[in-house]
């Protein structure tokens, strides 16, 4: 689950789109969709420390 988070940032979505996974057949595929997408430069904004 960790790692479908991380990849949902690199392609700057919400890791509360996981949660489109509960949804039956169709959240699977849309949230595999958004997994292949490629990642983009705003999405690094997750990468930076908070402190």
């Amino acid at each position: 689950m960790a790692l479908v988070v991380r990849r949902l940032h690199d392609t700057d979505k919400a890791g509360w789109f996981i949660l489109l996974g509960l949804i039956p057949l169709v959240g699977g595929i849309i949230l595999l969709v958004f997994v292949l997408l490629p990642g983009v430069p705003q999405g690094a904004r997750f990468d930076r420390p908070t402190a």
